[in-house]
């Protein structure tokens, strides 16, 4: 096993309460996946009025989703002009299906509104009966496109931000404390390790095999959260730079969602320009 899935392994038994995280329960990996990227469409017009979108875009070289040739899509949002934009790739919770990438739109939406350019980004796992080494090899892949593609939306491919929901944050985190690992069929260029990480209701991970160069990271959870704790103590400890915030009165799913929890635009806008 790869370090990767011996770190995600021991996240396994909170990955089945995280995949529940945005309305969808696990998926048993015998179950029919996503084997391709069914297009999603056009975003509605009044969602993404006045942004430019680019969606379905496919950002994995064919790979296998549960032994099924598949490519991984996601959709980017940005302003509709600027140059030298901040980047942020955008990931959800654990167990979604690929065209269940879109329930943190409005949050895409909302970050581009102020001057970022975002890639909402599926990746493979329990729902496309794949290893959790998959979905943090497409989220380093993912890393990887944005840098490469971003300065054609007018951004800026050495200030790039991940963002991710429950497990989606506790593997932002996992990349930026590990040393730099290859990235599973990423016909990409470039650094897998973003410049910065925001954690929405994450786990910290393991540190057992940490990286002294991990770039800076943000934990925030809300109150009411049972599985992200906005623990930062034992990164601190381990010489990181990291923060970590409790918003009073939300949940683990209200933590991604701009309208229950309007703070999160700018706490993250705050990590953008502090990168």
């Amino acid at each position: 096993m790869t370090r990767a899935r011996h770190a995600i392994a021991a996240f396994l038994g909170l990955g089945l309460v995280l995949s529940a995280c945005a309305g969808t329960g696990a998926v048993p990996s015998s179950a029919a996946a996503e084997p391709s990227a069914s297009p999603l469409g056009p975003f509605p017009a009044e969602l993404v009025d006045g942004l430019r979108t680019d969606p379905d875009v496919l950002y994995t070289g064919v790979t296998e989703c549960g032994g099924t040739p598949c490519r991984v899509p996601g959709d980017v949002i940005a302003p509709a002009e600027g140059t030298d934009l901040p980047t942020i790739v955008l990931l959800n919770g654990g167990g979604k299906l690929f065209s269940e990438r879109r329930y943190q739109a409005p949050l895409a939406v909302e970050l581009a509104k102020r001057g970022a350019v975002v890639f909402l980004i599926a990746y493979r796992g329990i729902s496309t009966a794949n290893y959790d080494s998959d979905s943090i090899s497409d989220a380093r892949c993912a890393v990887r496109y944005a840098r490469a593609h971003t300065a054609e939306y007018g951004g800026d491919p050495t200030r790039v931000l991940l963002v991710g929901h429950s497990q989606g944050g506790f593997m932002g985190l996992q990349i930026a404390v590990e040393p730099e690992e290859e990235a599973e069929a990423c016909p990409s260029e470039g650094s897998g390790k973003p410049d910065g990480v925001v954690a929405l209701g994450a786990p910290r991970p393991p540190l057992g095999e940490a990286d002294a160069s991990a770039p800076p990271m943000w934990l925030y959870a809300g109150s009411e959260d049972t599985v992200g704790k906005a623990d930062t103590e034992q990164l601190v400890e381990h010489g990181f730079d990291a923060e970590g915030r409790i918003l009073p009165g939300i949940t683990h799913d209200e933590i991604t969602d701009p309208a229950a929890a309007p703070e999160i635009v700018d706490l993250i806008i705050e990590a953008l320009e502090s990168i």
